[in-house]
This record gives C-alpha cells, structure tokens and sequence, in this order.
C-alpha cells in the first residue's frame, strides 16, 4: 500500500512540471553585470590572475610561467681566453702578423621587453674588445673594438631571425679599410641580417649570416655554418661532455677591395663541452668552459688581397687552437 501511494505521487509531480508553462524569453540585448572577485575579501589565487581586456575571461586561465634565467639568458659574456690565430670568418693572416695568438671579450645584452611593437619581437646591444699578442705588426699594434645593436623575432621553434648594426674598430677590417681609404682611421660600419637555428634536443644548429659594409670597407660578405651536438660522449659520475663539429665557408663580394670576389675560407671545427651533473658547469648552467680547435683553407680571395695590397695576408691552410669560458644570466 505504501509502494502504491509513493508510485502515484511521484507521477502526479512529474506530470504537474511537465505541464508547466516555461519562461518567456526576453526581448532585446542581453546586458551582463560586472563580476567582481575580491568583493568580501576573497581574491583569486595569484596563478590564476590575467589579463581583463575580453570581459574578466582571461582571469580565470593560468599566467604563462616565467622563463628561468639559465633557460633564457639575458646577458651573455664570453671570453676567448686565448686562440693560436688571429682569424676573420675563417680567413687568417700569416704568422708574420699573427705570432703570438689572439684574445678576445664579447658581451651580449637582451633587453627585458621581448614584445617590441607587440609583434614578439626583442632587442639587443652586444659589443667585443680584443687583443693580438704581437703589437710590433700592424694588426697588433690597436685594440679591436666593436658595437651592435639588432632587433631580432623567433619566426620559427629555434629559429632566430635579426636585423643590426654594427661599429668595428681595427683588426684586419681596420687594416684594410685603412689602406683602401688612404686615410687615418681604421673603422668601418655595416648592415648585418642574420638567421641562427639551434635545437638544444635534436643538436642540430648552424647560422647564415650576410653582411654589407658601406664605410670604411663597402663590400659585402656571407658567413654560413652548419653542426650537430653528439651529447655524452663521455659520461662518468660527476661529469661528462658533449661534442660539437661544424663546417662553414665565407665567401665575400668587394669586401676586401673592389673585384675581390670570391671566397675567403673553408673551416672545421670541433669543440669539446664539459659539464659536471651537479648543474655548476655546461649545458644549463651559467658557467662553461670549451676547449677547441679549427681547421681552415683559404679561399681565392687570399692571393687577390696579396696581390692587391701587398700585405701578405691569409695563409693557405691553418691549424687554430684556443679555449673559451663563457657566464650568462
């Protein structure tokens, strides 16, 4: 009896709300009141503020996670502590000039704001000083200098692309520009636009770079260089090393000189990149150390200079030396 009566009350409400009439729909637009989400001293948790330009949607999506200094770096600095040959893209010069090797300080600088014109696109400013070891010949007897500034924007995954400008004092470029203007200085200024690809997880990375100076020297140049990363080629315990080996070739368009076309050298080369496991050196860590060598040959260029200036630049082949240290932060 008490099953009965349940079944029967059960349909007659069902029925009664099926019967029932629904709500007319409004005319006209359809206004929203802002929400608010401190009202009552209750906020969002801080992983989940955003922006508020689409109406208040964005803030409940997560904030993109900040990059971390050693992912994304920036400021570089890298110092060639020393390198058998003084070189240009490959190219060196005999060992009349170049005696007593070279040394040299680079320095890089990304600037906080990566969005330029909201286009995803960054700015830096970088600058080098440099020594060749023998100041009784006449590249070793200035300071090299050099400044830049590029724009630059990641068009691909690990793919950059820049635009820049760059100052350069001395070495070979002064040296040339020097006895091509007949006059005091040795600077020259150029427009750089360059392409560099570097995948950290599949290890391959080169660069393509073309350059046009317009004082001092006014010419232009290519440099392009490819590699692959062999990683743990030596793995112990507390340590280990990766392997890189590139090729590049420079060729250069009236750059040293008017009909100097041609190419100016050929290079190998192999760098050996130690790491310790505890994160204090290589790979991710803000310290490295990097131990290489080179092999180059010049190109048809070098006996084009000799007989244009009499400088006996560019020896045919070269076997180059040297060891690097860098920081970033």
């Amino acid at each position: 009896m008490m099953k009965k009566f349940f079944l029967v009350s059960v349909m007659g409400i069902t029925g009664m709300l099926a019967a029932e009439t629904p709500p007319t729909i409004p005319d006209g637009q359809i206004s929203y009141d802002e929400v608010s989400y401190s009202n009552g001293g209750s906020e969002l948790p801080a992983e989940f503020v955003g922006s508020s330009s689409n109406g208040g949607y964005d803030a409940l999506l997560p904030a993109p996670a900040a990059s971390s200094p050693s992912s994304s770096p920036n400021t570089v600095i890298d110092l060639l502590l020393y390198a058998s040959n003084y070189q240009v893209r490959g190219m060196g010069v005999t060992d009349d000039l170049s005696n007593y090797g070279t040394s040299r300080l680079y320095g890089s600088h990304t600037f906080a704001n990566k969005n330029l014109f909201h286009k995803g696109i960054q700015h830096r400013v970088h600058g080098m000083a440099g020594v060749i070891w023998d100041a009784s010949c006449p590249l070793g007897d200035i300071m090299q200098f050099e400044f830049g500034y590029s724009i630059g924007k990641e068009v691909l995954p690990n793919l950059l692309v820049e635009v820049g400008y760059n100052f350069k004092r001395g070495g070979l470029e002064g040296l040339m520009a020097q006895s091509f203007d007949d006059c005091s200085h040795r600077a020259t200024q150029e427009l750089v636009l360059s392409a560099t690809f570097n995948d950290h997880q599949k290890g391959f990375f080169g660069q393509a770079l073309f350059g046009a100076s317009f004082y001092g020297l006014t010419g232009y140049y290519v440099d392009a260089e490819v590699g692959y990363r062999f990683t743990n080629v030596l793995n112990k315990t507390r340590f280990g090393a990766d392997l890189e080996v590139s090729a590049g070739v420079a060729p250069s368009f009236s750059y040293w000189g008017p009909g100097i076309d041609g190419i100016d050298a050929y290079r190998i080369r192999v760098a050996l990149q130690p790491f310790t496991h505890g994160g204090k050196l290589g790979r991710d860590a803000r310290l490295s150390f990097t131990p290489w060598v080179q092999c180059s040959w010049t190109g048809n260029n070098a006996r084009k200079i000799y007989r244009n200036t009499g400088l006996g630049i560019a020896d045919h082949f070269q076997l180059t030396v040297g060891v690097n240290a860098g920081y970033r932060f």
